[in-house]
């Protein structure tokens, strides 16, 4: 057999030993470290104190899919409010994403009115989302978080799953929202001190729930 085919069927050996090692590796059971749950989150964040837990139906929870969550409802002694949801995942799949705002909030009426990028004071990049409904506006904040990054780009976050699923086994991962409704001649860089002063006190703790 001439070298230059020897070296054809060696190079191809090589891919396809190298594609079922990934496979394996995705496909093994995730590492995930102890943590504790979104339940035992601290009823006051800086200036914020709880207000109320509701909880998602079950038809919502189906949707979601999340292992972990916690919606929380707060409150500042000035009558602010905010809202803060986390949806955790102890195991995502390349090709699956968790559900942005950018999709769920469109799909129940409210339109985009702005999105952007701001940073938390921590220095991380995250999203900036304003949305109109009927007159009514709210800002969002949101990022996904996993293994101690904090990653505003979807695409990126996909990017990091297969890393760490290929360098750890670990595919666990969280999205993290602030809801700030807006009054109706309020700016949105006012809204989004509000909403920026319930998510950087928040973040520090966030660290004793979501695994490193």
């Amino acid at each position: 057999m001439p070298a230059q085919i020897r070296r054809h069927w060696l190079l191809l050996t090589i891919l396809l030993l190298a594609t079922f090692g990934v496979r394996a590796r995705l496909g093994a059971s995730p590492v995930v470290p102890l943590r504790e749950p979104l339940s035992q989150f601290p009823n006051q964040v800086g200036p914020w104190g709880l207000e109320s837990q509701p909880a998602l139906t079950p038809d919502v929870l189906a949707v979601l899919k999340a292992d972990d969550y916690m919606i929380r409802n707060y409150a500042t002694p000035r009558g602010q409010q905010a809202q803060l949801f986390v949806a955790y995942y102890r195991s995502q799949h390349a090709g699956e994403s968790m559900h942005s705002p950018k999709n769920c909030l469109p799909g129940s009426g409210w339109e985009p009115v702005q999105s952007d990028y701001i940073h938390l004071a921590a220095g991380p990049e995250i999203n900036r989302y304003v949305v109109e409904n009927e007159g009514d506006r709210d800002l969002v904040l949101y990022w996904y978080q996993a293994q101690g990054r904090i990653i505003a780009s979807e695409y990126w976050g996909k990017i990091y799953l297969v890393w760490d699923a290929m360098r750890e086994g670990r595919r666990d991962g969280a999205i993290v929202r602030v809801l700030v409704p807006m009054a109706p001649h309020e700016t949105v860089a006012a809204a989004t001190q509000e909403a920026l002063s319930l998510a950087n006190p928040s973040l520090p703790l966030l660290r004793h729930f979501l695994p490193n």
